[in-house]
């Protein structure tokens, strides 16, 4: 099924060019225009467009105002600004409101078909994650016990890759998410379990393997610092490059986007508070992302 687009632009022009990049590069379908904020706001809420390309500066709601308050409404639609205006206050307080990437003007049709595509990348990832447990019970059904080791080997190789782009490969709590999340990827329950349970099965692991005496609490630390020190890297790597491949890809498949936007913000010095980590939704997006790549 074809993405739906909705067009917010005061300017048929850019409306018919917008529209024909669309079409003419198989990106999706149209199913809707306006030129005014209010009219925008309705028909969005009434056909839930899968992505909204909608202008900053427009008659009655400006294009912040129409994000902001469909936000609240939780739509669930995907916004793309679009606008000449460069100020980077404007800029960071669309991408505050909710807005995944920005064009600007005057349209080049590369710069739209590239930042429409790594939209689709990005809800094709959410997609996945949202259906995760369900894709993990099948994909287990599948394996065969003859080439577990294989195929664990080549799971912790990919592991490592992410961890390292991250930059936490060398942190301490590094090998303990590399052993959750194989534990994870070969484990035939995982509806259910509890973060608790993890440090428990690393504990008696390190005990049993290597004689090595740990604890529950120190576990727990050594990964959430580690999963820190990431959430402060990634931040770094949007600060610098939006459109960094990495950052639109793991940011709001190992964090929650929000969070990585307050460290960004915090970084900047613009928020006196900085992003927070959630372990279970990193840990479950390095699984998902292993069946990626």
């Amino acid at each position: 099924m074809n993405d739906r687009f909705y067009i917010v632009d005061d300017d048929k022009v850019i409306q018919r060019v917008l529209k024909n990049i669309i079409m003419n590069n198989n990106l999706g379908d149209i199913i809707g225009f306006s030129d005014n904020g209010k009219e925008a706001i309705e028909d969005i809420k009434a056909l839930n467009p899968d992505i909204v390309l909608v202008d900053l500066l427009l008659p009655d709601v400006d294009g912040i105002g129409i994000v902001s308050r469909l936000r609240k409404e939780k739509c669930d639609s995907v916004f793309i600004m679009i606008s000449e205006v460069n100020a980077k206050d404007m800029v960071s307080k669309a991408y505050k409101e909710g807005i995944e990437l920005y064009i600007n003007k005057p349209i080049n049709v590369i710069e739209v078909i590239s930042v429409i595509k790594k939209v689709k990348e990005k809800m094709k990832m959410s997609k996945i994650i949202k259906n995760f447990q369900d894709a993990m019970e099948t994909i287990s059904s599948l394996k065969a016990t003859s080439s577990n080791e294989i195929k664990r080997k080549t799971a912790r190789e990919k592991i490592e890759t992410i961890l390292a782009k991250l930059g936490i490969l060398g942190e301490a709590g590094n090998n303990d998410i590399v052993e959750i999340v194989l534990w994870l990827e070969n484990s035939e329950n995982i509806r259910n379990y509890k973060l608790s349970d993890l440090y428990s099965y690393l504990n008696k692991k390190y005990k049993e393997e290597y004689e090595v005496s740990s604890n529950v609490g120190a576990i727990e630390q050594r990964i959430r610092r580690a999963i820190n020190k990431g959430l402060k890297n990634i931040a770094n790597i949007g600060i610098e490059d939006y459109s960094n491949d990495f950052f639109s890809r793991y940011a709001s498949i190992l964090y929650d986007f929000t969070e990585v936007r307050k460290q960004m913000d915090f970084v900047r010095g613009k928020s006196k508070y900085s992003g927070k980590v959630n372990i279970k939704k990193f840990l479950e997006g390095i699984l998902v992302s292993l069946n990626s790549m």
